[in-house]
């Protein structure tokens, strides 16, 4: 049981971004800090209706009041602010539940591609805009490598398969398991990866919640694949 809903927000060139620090995947975007704060409780509701269908732990909170707990805004060049909360022990039941919330998240990307295997049928004017699903796919798994490498940077050195869903699962895997070396060895240690602060805390929040934001991509595809051949 918690006893509020906790947000902190990201202010960036032309949107705000924020997570909810008790739900690991729950991210919220909005023009306007006000938009953010008056939209947390739908990204709320909406992932724990997610989290019960796949059968992970669904925490209770004694009220649905959110709580903006920090706000910091983007340096230049895309670097994301370190919140001092980023900067908390990692307990091993919180590091847990955000690998099982991302394993979660990649069983959802397969199986939306799969779905959307035949996206190239699609006409040009009935496709969404943005990347294919092979780019989407290929992209989330590059970014795990990525974060891993925030923590270790030898893993950016990590070759990556042609197929992109394999990539997806070895990219996966790697990040999965320097994330748990790190947090075994060196805890909340905060470094610097390209003048970017980083600790395995805003790893944890920055990559689940970018798992996330990419399923409702492909959800885009699937529902226009299948609409498409329903006709």
């Amino acid at each position: 049981m918690v006893t509020r809903w906790r947000l902190v927000a990201e202010r960036w060139e032309s949107t705000w971004l924020g997570f909810i620090i008790e739900l690991p995947g729950c991210q919220v975007t909005g023009c306007s800090l006000e938009e953010l704060v008056t939209e947390a409780p739908k990204a709320i509701a909406a992932h724990r209706t997610w989290l019960c269908e796949k059968g992970l732990t669904v925490p209770e909170c004694l009220t649905d009041t959110v709580t903006l707990v920090e706000v910091a805004e983007a340096s230049s060049g895309g670097r994301g602010p370190l919140f001092e909360i980023d900067q908390r022990v990692i307990t091993s039941q919180e590091l847990a539940h955000a690998l099982e919330v991302g394993d979660a998240a990649l069983a959802d990307l397969v199986a939306l591609t799969d779905r959307a295997r035949e996206w190239e049928t699609l006409p040009l004017d009935q496709r969404p805009a943005g990347w294919t699903p092979p780019e989407i796919v290929r992209h989330v798994a590059e970014f795990d490598r990525w974060y891993a490498a925030r923590l270790a940077p030898d893993a950016g050195a990590l070759a990556l398969p042609e197929d992109p869903l394999l990539a997806l699962r070895q990219a996966a895997q790697a990040f999965v398991s320097v994330v748990r070396a790190w947090w075994a060895v060196w805890g909340n240690r905060r470094v610097e990866r390209e003048g970017e602060q980083w600790t395995v805390g805003k790893v944890l929040r920055r990559r689940t919640g970018h798992l996330r934001e990419h399923t409702e991509q492909l959800r885009a595809w699937v529902t226009c694949t299948e609409r498409w051949r329903s006709v």
